[in-house]
């Protein structure tokens, strides 16, 4: 495939993708005027954010089996046209539940295409750059997120919540379009079975214990149930995957240590960067009493600092290894999580959006190399498996600390209080990461070669 061919699969990919993670934060900000103008609470408004990263994680377990079974063309085309239908439904209604599905369609195909792209962009491009490939797809990752609230406060700024489903609808009917015509099939289709029973038993058992955590205020007992309920269906998904010959997630990675301290990195990671994108827009709208637009516009510089960061991480991570990268970013976050404590009501909103602009680069640096490096040592047949593992984790792991974040800033009477809770929780994530961060470097530090030291 020469390099133009090549280079114009991949903008078509990465712009799916990033329109895919770009709308799991995309109504983020708008959270506290949707709560108002559809009549239920900021709790229940925000399973639109929750509900969408968890369906993502939901899905992602069956993506490298539906990679298998599909042509790359056939995949393309199909989650992006589910994709398209989830954007129409959400905003023909104002009836919370027809608009959670809409959401929950473009989830479902947003969890594919992540995987999709991820492993197309590792076949598509020669092993020499790992770091590179990578940063973009990483670029992709942390920066569709993150540019989100920023995008919704300017959108809310000037039209109702609605838009924020027109917007996207034409860039990925464009996106179709271009697949369409220009796609070809670099996959082949395998015979390959999908375990109906761990489909089932990780939808149900995961399903059960996120939900549980939203209705642990309302209902102690049925949370509880859930909770129970779900942990034994995930015990059971987690021990048939070890006597299946192929696997819906073949879990023997996690037999890897170096895999599984950066499956874990990763899920801290994306944990840390969800969770602020989450409280920053109630802050400054609940506690500054401003706009959905100057809190998008608050988050904006983070948001492109972390963009141009990605890359040049990668790059980076190809001459140099991965210590500095990993030591720097968990230093940036650890600088960048003091001032949050000390933060009022009337905080200067230039200072609060240059402690964010610190966070994002800080995770941006993590997010890059945790996602290469975690793939580094993986053979080729299990590319797939490790980058489904990487995405249904790290998506758990966000909407986890999506919803309990926003339950926990809600609990003490006084907004700012509730607001230093959270981050208080998010800052013991920093230093656990920092931890594991330190312990990997010191094991499996690289050198500029790719050796091992």
């Amino acid at each position: 495939m020469n390099t133009n061919k090549r280079t114009l699969i991949a903008v078509i990919l990465l712009i799916t993708a990033f329109v895919a993670l770009l709308n799991q934060t995309l109504m983020i900000t708008a959270l506290p005027v949707m709560a108002e103008t559809l009549h239920v609470s900021l709790n229940v408004a925000q399973w639109l954010t929750a509900g969408y990263v968890l369906t993502i994680g939901l899905v992602t377990p069956i993506s490298a089996n539906l990679i298998d079974k599909f042509t790359s063309r056939q995949l393309f085309l199909g989650v992006v046209a589910l994709f398209i239908v989830g954007t129409i439904i959400g905003p023909l209604t104002t009836n919370f539940a027809i608009i959670l599905l809409g959401r929950l369609l473009q989830a479902v195909a947003g969890g594919i295409l992540t995987t999709f792209v991820m492993v197309s962009m590792i076949s598509l491009y020669p092993p020499e750059k790992p770091g590179l490939v990578m940063g973009y797809v990483s670029l992709v990752i942390s920066a569709g997120p993150a540019i989100g609230p920023t995008l919704s406060g300017l959108i809310m700024n000037q039209f109702p919540w609605q838009a924020l489903f027109y917007f996207i609808l034409p860039i990925m009917t464009l996106a179709w379009l271009a697949g369409w015509f220009w796609l070809p099939n670099y996959t082949e289709k395998q015979t390959t079975r999908i375990d109906g029973q761990s489909v089932a038993s990780v939808v149900v058992g995961i399903g059960l214990m996120m939900s549980s955590i939203t209705i642990f205020a309302q209902n102690v007992w049925i949370a509880t149930a859930m909770l129970v309920i779900g942990l034994l269906v995930t015990v059971f998904f987690i021990r048939r995957q070890f006597t299946l010959e192929t696997p819906l997630l073949d879990l023997n990675l996690f037999k890897q240590s170096s895999f599984s301290m950066m499956i874990v990195s990763l899920m801290l990671t994306f944990a840390i960067l969800m969770g602020t994108e989450a409280l920053i827009p109630v802050y400054v709208e609940n506690v500054l009493h401003q706009s959905s637009l100057i809190a998008g516009l608050v988050m904006l510089p983070g948001a492109f600092a972390n963009a141009i960061a990605a890359p040049i991480v990668g790059r980076f991570y190809d001459q140099h290894g991965v210590k500095w990268p990993l030591l720097s970013g968990a230093g940036l976050l650890i600088i960048s999580s003091l001032p949050f404590f000390w933060m009022t009501a009337h905080t200067s909103l230039w200072w609060l959006g240059l402690v964010y602009v610190v966070r994002m680069i800080g995770v941006s640096m993590i997010l890059s190399t945790t996602t290469t490096e975690s793939l580094s040592d993986l053979p080729a047949r299990s590319i797939g498996y490790g980058t489904a593992l990487n995405n249904t984790l790290r998506q758990i792991s966000g909407s986890a600390a999506n919803t309990l974040l926003i339950m926990a800033s809600l609990i003490p009477a006084q907004l700012i209080v509730g607001f230093r809770l959270s981050m208080g929780f998010i800052f013991i994530g920093v230093l656990l990461l920092t931890v594991i961060i330190v312990i990997y470097v010191a094991k499996y530090g690289r050198k500029v070669d790719g050796s091992r030291n």
